[in-house]
């Protein structure tokens, strides 16, 4: 699901969920999301950083220690 900052309070026309300036706006709907921003009340997406599929928190235990 993307997320964009809402920078103008607004109130969705098909929920009738307000959303003050300052929130965050989530949609799966790119042109929802398009309408919004081309009438100011969102701004860009909110780009999520990449997960790194890592060993995890332990990663280090087989390490051999000095």
């Amino acid at each position: 699901m993307k997320q964009y900052p809402v920078v103008n309070d607004f109130i969705d026309k098909f929920t009738k969920e307000y959303y003050p300036q300052g929130s965050v706006y989530f949609t799966d709907d790119k042109e929802r999301a398009e309408e919004l921003q081309s009438n100011g009340f969102l701004g860009d997406e909110i780009k999520q950083p990449t997960s790194k599929r890592g060993r995890g928190k332990n990663a280090d235990e087989d390490r051999e220690t000095e």
